[in-house]
């Protein structure tokens, strides 16, 4: 039976079985945060512990991001995607059986949860740069919007199926769900085959494990089309994605209301991105690939934008939508033209800086945004770097032929090297 244009890359046997892990693998995360976060706060009613737990998950990406993309170009992607998530399972399983047993601590939390980011990283470089393997490049914009679903959808899975438990059970129950969610996961990953080429894998040395990080970075920096592609992801996420610390004081100065509000305008987030991956999925040209990636960087910043000149619920909520619908687009087209550009033998290193620039300048601006709330307000805030993204996109449209080729040119998409079995 032949899928719909929105659903093509779930028509390849291989890539299915990677997009139901990474769906299992997620919401296991997802359902990890809401108990660990919980778990801690009743445990030592401290929020500071509970920002140490979240940050715990997100440094690993810093601390080893450039070491797990060496990994993933050396050893086989399919085995270490595999070994992540049973190791993560291992993780949450161990979590499990000491919060039932009421001998957990918070700081075991959060050691738990510094190893499930190592994991989480080493999971989400291995997807990214198996895609190309799985299916033909011509497919990957729908593979990575599909992907952006479930990546926003895992959002609310996890949390859906996480909540109840939490109230009905307890954390140590949902830690037992994460462990088969991940359990789960793993399996799907054991079918998985891919076509990567034997000449990407090799024996790697601790002697010079710093010398293929560094050859990493030099192909980046003489392929201008990739150099291109991550600074605009890093000033995109930058500028346009770390508003989240400011929400609730938005919430309450801005909008007048309360914390009900908070939750309800992330789901509306939420559902823009679900929304805006599954409303063009199915664009396989590459000039309207092109098109949409520049629509929806100038979108990104003027909904931002929008939402800061918001002043009640109900439009901020409509906003919200737009918000998440273009800022997810944006994600899932520019990783497809980093995965379509990089060769396979550096795509684990591009994929590892793709990703550790994206979250550490989400990281970064919610610190910085949020340090600073009190002197610049919410609403000035969003206005601020939303029209300052708009702005640069439009002076790099001005003097960049590179970024121009995106929608000009019809830049015809490298064929997958191997067979894609349906």
């Amino acid at each position: 039976m032949k899928l719909p244009k929105t659903f093509a890359s779930l028509g390849f046997r291989y890539f299915r079985y990677l997009w139901i892990s990474s769906a299992l693998a997620n919401s296991g995360q997802y359902s990890f945060t809401v108990a660990a976060s919980w778990l801690i706060y009743s445990l030592s009613n401290s929020t500071a512990l509970v920002g140490t737990a979240v940050f715990a998950t997100m440094i690993p990406g810093v601390l080893f991001g450039p070491i797990i993309g060496v990994l993933v170009d050396r050893f086989d992607r399919r085995r270490l995607l595999t070994i992540a998530v049973f190791s993560n399972a291992c993780n949450t399983g161990a979590l499990a059986l000491l919060s039932l047993l009421g001998i957990v601590s918070p700081w075991v939390v959060i050691m738990c949860a510094f190893f499930l980011g190592i994991c989480f990283n080493l999971q989400m470089t291995c997807t990214n740069a198996i895609m190309p393997d799985l299916i033909p490049k011509n497919t990957l914009y729908n593979a990575t919007a599909l992907q952006g679903t479930i990546s926003h959808g895992a959002g609310f899975i996890g949390s859906a199926l996480a909540s109840p438990i939490l109230v009905m059970a307890g954390p140590g129950t949902v830690f037992a769900l994460c462990f088969l969610l991940y359990m789960g996961a793993g399996i799907q990953s054991l079918w998985i085959r891919t076509n990567q080429t034997a000449t990407t894998l090799g024996n790697l040395h601790l002697k010079n494990i710093f010398e293929p990080v560094v050859e990493g970075m030099m192909y980046i920096r003489r392929t201008p089309a990739l150099g291109l592609l991550i600074l605009m992801v890093f000033l995109h996420c930058l500028l346009t994605m770390a508003y989240t610390s400011l929400l609730p004081q938005f919430i309450h100065e801005g909008l007048g209301a309360d914390s009900g509000i908070y939750g309800s305008l992330m789901m509306f987030i939420g559902l823009g991105a679900i929304l805006g991956n599954l409303s063009t999925a199915s664009i396989s040209t590459p000039r309207g690939q092109g098109i949409l990636y520049i629509m929806t960087a100038l979108a990104s910043g003027l909904t931002l934008f929008l939402l800061g000149l918001t002043g009640t619920p109900l439009l901020a909520f409509i906003v919200g939508v737009t918000v998440g619908a273009s800022q997810a687009v944006f994600m899932a087209i520019n990783l497809s033209f980093v995965l379509q550009r990089a060769n396979d033998e550096f795509r684990g290193r591009v994929a590892s800086v793709n990703f550790i620039l994206a979250s550490g300048a989400m990281a970064v601006g919610n610190f910085i945004y949020g340090s600073f709330s009190k002197l610049i307000p919410p609403k000035i805030n969003m206005m601020s770097t939303g029209s300052l993204f708009v702005v640069i996109v439009v002076v790099l449209i001005l003097i960049s032929p590179t970024l121009r080729s995106l929608y000009k040119k019809n830049v015809k998409a490298q064929e997958n090297q191997g067979s894609v079995v349906m």
